[in-house]
């Protein structure tokens, strides 16, 4: 339930950091606000998280978490409240063609001549998909595995190789080298690879099992096979916190800052990566 102490302290905690650590650009991986509120308090949360990056100037974009949508607000009109008379967001409505609500990416442009390249050159790529929530067993009725979580869908993960190639492509065919610049992905559910992290190859902290997408639908070897992902940033599991190298890219969790319902262990300090 709603707890205003505990939501106080989350919103303090947020403050604090973006104090702190003065960012130049914020992501949140989802599950950015209370569950079961009704359509006036669900709004009033949205508001209340985006307002700590906008009072600030900070640009920002988001994905959603699988409980973002529990309350009296859809996917839809949550991310009509994170788009309007927001100036410093940029997150977007993407194709609606295709699984999900808010698939989009975010290009970082060189503001000066410099051994990044050319001014006006994209020099830095953000991907953001849904990663959804539960399982429409409806639709998908032979699905029958230990997890409850949705996937990434084949439509979402064309969208990404597309949108990289077209870019892969425009530098091969100029003398920028916008095309095939760095990136990174964020999305909330993580997906299969991430179990395969061992006390070996991680660094970081793992203090429970990997809940990831019932499905694996493919999404890391198109990362591995299109090259220019080199980090993936999922929320999701609160006590989480490693980032492991697979195959060149690297697989990460961005810590959990929540103090209302969101669990936690007691000696797990919240954090943000």
């Amino acid at each position: 339930m709603y707890n205003e102490c505990r939501e106080a302290v989350t919103i303090a905690f947020l403050d604090e950091l973006l104090d702190i650590e003065q960012p130049d650009f914020v992501v949140f991986t989802g599950d950015n606000v209370q569950t079961d509120l009704d359509t006036t308090m669900h709004a009033f949360a949205m508001n209340i998280f985006t307002a700590r990056v906008e009072s600030r100037g900070i640009p920002w974009s988001a994905v959603f978490g699988n409980h973002d949508a529990e309350g009296g607000l859809t996917r839809e009109e949550m991310l009509e409240l994170m788009v309007e008379g927001k100036q410093y967001s940029h997150v977007k409505y993407g194709p609606r063609d295709i699984g999900g609500v808010g698939n989009y990416e975010v290009n970082v442009v060189a503001p000066t001549d410099g051994p990044w390249g050319e001014q006006g050159s994209t020099v830095f790529r953000m991907y953001f998909l849904d990663s959804h929530a539960n399982i429409d067993t409806a639709t998908y009725p032979l699905v029958n595995d230990d997890s409850d979580y949705d996937w990434i869908k084949e439509s979402q993960i064309s969208f990404y190789r597309e949108l990289a190639q077209s870019h892969i492509a425009s530098s091969d065919n100029s003398s920028s080298q916008s095309g095939s610049v760095p990136s990174v992905m964020y999305y909330h559910i993580p997906i299969p690879e991430y179990s395969l992290a061992s006390p070996l190859n991680r660094f970081g902290e793992k203090f429970e099992a990997t809940a990831s997408a019932a499905v694996n639908s493919g999404l890391f070897s198109a990362l591995v096979e299109v090259g220019d992902v080199k980090a993936t940033f999922v929320g999701h599991d609160h006590i989480n916190e490693y980032c492991y190298l697979r195959q060149g890219v690297q697989l990460c969790y961005g810590g959990g800052i929540g103090l209302g319902r969101a669990y936690g262990l007691t000696d797990f300090e919240r954090r943000a990566r």
